[in-house]
């Protein structure tokens, strides 16, 4: 439960957590962070969509997908 409550999802009076998903970088840097409702599901698409935002270096725009340009 240490790692829920280090990154905010944990919901104490409950003991459980929200649906996050979060990317790090080598360095220890959050560069992407999503948080759910329990009632919703997340999504491995997005989760490469974004992934793959990341490891292009350039700024990606709205809706971009791999293999668009980046700006």
């Amino acid at each position: 439960m240490q790692v829920s409550k280090d990154y905010g999802v944990l919901m104490e009076e409950e003991g459980i957590s929200l649906r996050g998903l979060f990317i790090i970088d080598p360095d220890g840097v959050v560069k992407y962070s999503v948080v759910h409702d329990l009632s919703i599901g997340r999504s491995v698409d997005e989760t490469i969509r974004v992934l793959s935002a990341l490891q292009t270096g350039g700024l990606c725009p709205i809706d971009w997908n791999i293999g668009d340009e980046t700006l």
